[in-house]
This record gives structure tokens, sequence and C-alpha cells, in this order.
């Protein structure tokens, strides 16, 4: 019987090929392969994420969002790595990044220019009775960088802020920015413009952990010139009711500003859509709703938004386009007429008040 010779591999044991690293490199004969450095630590449910430096110091370079599976149509991948650039934090005289607490909430501000609005916004969110939070600013390319103005501001000093600035890639790039760095279990949007009441963040923590709900919003006070009122939002029994008012109501049932959701069920769903500049607010939440995502409604304003006049009715026009992608997305049931009625009620409501706004000014 003949004996059958197991023939040598050509290639180095593992242990071999383990011990032959040499100055971060495998040597194999002549080639040579370059040993990759390792990643950044990470974050649950958030992928990849730089290590922390307190406040003062920037962000480096965070790595996408892991995101549920989608269609073409859903493109939604987070910004890429080359849109994040390193900006030159102060001397801190600190040898080992700080390991903070987590916190309960991120307040997530995206901005672009208007410095002074963003020292406002911040300063509300600081002056708060709620302290488990922290605030993650996303700077979209600003004229004059936001690190110049929060330093001048005398914010930079707080750990509790912490700074990314990225090359102008859009306000859904920042917000989804803002989500791979934010490690609070709840994300709560500020917009830079806007403030925070002192009991905002207070009231928001208490309604999530006492309803147990994963995504709330909440009435507002509307700001216009010296003129104060509050906004008093309607309340809905199912998600599918909702969708069909944030498609067909002339106000929109909710506010951007001040909702917050669970970390990781907004990961889940995929972030904010960079395929759009307007509307993205609109999209994410038409997009949880046609997922049976019900939003809460926590009947208590807490923020204050300001209305700039002009700023909305000159993108009246535009916005249409993207309603009527959205009503094409998302209607429910996908009824053959239905979808031409829910256009014509959107566009007469947006026409009339570009309409409105023109004579007001």
């Amino acid at each position: 019987m003949g004996v059958h010779r197991r023939r040598r591999s050509s290639r180095p044991e593992a242990g071999a090929a383990g011990s032959q690293l040499r100055g971060g490199c495998v040597e194999n004969g002549c080639a040579r392969q370059r040993h990759r450095p390792r990643r950044p630590v990470g974050s649950d449910g958030c992928g990849d994420l730089a290590e922390w430096w307190p406040a003062r110091a920037m962000i480096d370079r965070p790595s996408p969002i892991p995101v549920a599976q989608r269609t073409d149509r859903d493109n939604l991948t987070p910004p890429p790595l080359s849109n994040a650039i390193d900006v030159d934090a102060p001397t801190i005289g600190l040898a080992e990044p700080v390991q903070p607490v987590v916190p309960a909430i991120s307040v997530c501000i995206a901005v672009r220019d208007r410095p002074e609005l963003l020292v406002a916004s911040i300063r509300s969110v600081l002056a708060g009775t709620f302290n488990e939070f922290e605030i993650v600013v996303v700077d979209d390319g600003s004229t004059v960088p936001a690190q110049e103005c929060l330093a001048a501001a005398g914010l930079l000093a707080d750990q509790r802020i912490r700074l990314v600035r990225q090359k102008p890639s859009g306000i859904s790039a920042a917000r989804n920015t803002a989500l791979r760095i934010a490690r609070g279990r709840y994300v709560t949007v500020l917009d830079s413009d806007d403030e925070f009441a002192e009991e905002a963040l207070s009231r928001i923590h208490e309604f999530l952990l006492a309803t147990g709900s994963a995504w709330i919003y909440t009435d507002y006070e509307e700001i216009v010139g010296d003129s104060v009122r509050t906004i008093r939002l309607p309340s809905y029994p199912s998600a599918r009711r909702m969708l069909w008012s944030v498609l067909a109501r002339p106000r929109l049932p909710f506010k951007h500003s001040g909702m917050s959701i669970d970390r990781e069920l907004l990961v889940r769903l995929g972030g904010y859509d960079e395929q759009l500049s307007i509307k993205v607010d609109v999209e994410l939440v038409l997009r949880g709703l046609a997922g049976g995502v019900q939003p809460v409604h926590l009947a208590h304003p807490v923020v204050r938004f300001h209305r700039h006049s002009g700023g909305i009715s000159r993108r009246r026009f535009a916005g249409l386009t993207v309603w009527f992608q959205l009503i094409n997305r998302y209607r429910q049931p996908r009824v053959p007429g239905v979808a031409l009625i829910v256009k014509t009620v959107r566009a007469s409501s947006e026409i009339g008040k570009w309409m409105v706004s023109a004579i007001g000014r």
C-alpha cells in the first residue's frame, strides 16, 4: 500500500508569521504587507469612534454609523471619512484621553455660521437644571470656525461640550456626524438658532423614563421679533394617523428642534437622508412612522424657536418638489388617485403660506 505524503505548504505557519512582525510590517520573502493600525475606540451601537477628548479638543474623524439594510432609493449612507477634518485644538495639558461618564442625553447641534446664535443656544443648555448631558456641536464648514466663537465666549473649557468641524457637507451629513459621536442613550436635537427653557432637559428625561418612549416631540414657543406665542401640537393615537397628518396638514404636527430619540433606534433607522438638502426632518419622521414607530407628544413647550422673516418663504417652492417625492414614497395605502389629492392639498397650503409671508413683508 502506497504512502501518501502530505504536501508541505509554502506559506508560513501562523506562529511564524506572527513572529515576523517588525515595525508594523509582516515580512514574507520579498513581499511586505503593511500591518493595519488599530481602529479607534468604539461606542456601542454607533460604530467605531475616535478616542474621546475633553471639550477643549476636537473629535478625530469619526467612522460611519452602522445602518439598517435599505433599498437603493433610500441611500442614506453617512458622510465619508474624507468630509471630517482635524482642527488644531488649544493646548490642554493632558497626556491621556479623559474617559467621561456616559451621559443620559446627547444634545446635538449642527451649525454653519451664525456664531452668536450658536453661543446663545449652547448657553441655554448649560443653564438648565439637568446635568446628565453632553453637547455635540458639528461645524459644517462655517466661514468663521465655531471653535473661535466658542473660545471667545469661554465655552471650550466646559468638558461637556464636544466639537467637530467638517467640510461643508449639508445639514443631513452634519447631523449624521453628530449621531456617530454621540454617546448618550437619547439624542436630543437643538437647532443652532433655538434655545432651551431652563427645565427642558429635565422634563424631557423625566417624560422619556415615565412613558418608556423611544421617540418624543414637544410643544414650543415661537418668537417673532418681540412677540412670543406658545405652539401646542396635536397628539395621535397611531403612527398611521400621524403619517397622514404630516403629509397633508398645513402646519407640521411636530417640531424637530427639541425632539428626542433613542440613539440606537435612530441608528437602526439609518440616520438622516443625505440625498436631501431640505425637509430632512420631515423625511426622517415619515420613515419612522412608515416603519410603525409612534412618537409620543410631550405637551409642554421646552424650546424657544426664533422665526426669521423671509428665510422659510424663499424655500416654499423648492420644498414642493421634495414634498411630492415624500408623498409618493410614504403615502399609505397606495390607492390610485390618493397621491394626487394629497399633493394638491400640500401645494395649496405651501402656496397659501408663501402668500401670507409675502403680504406680511
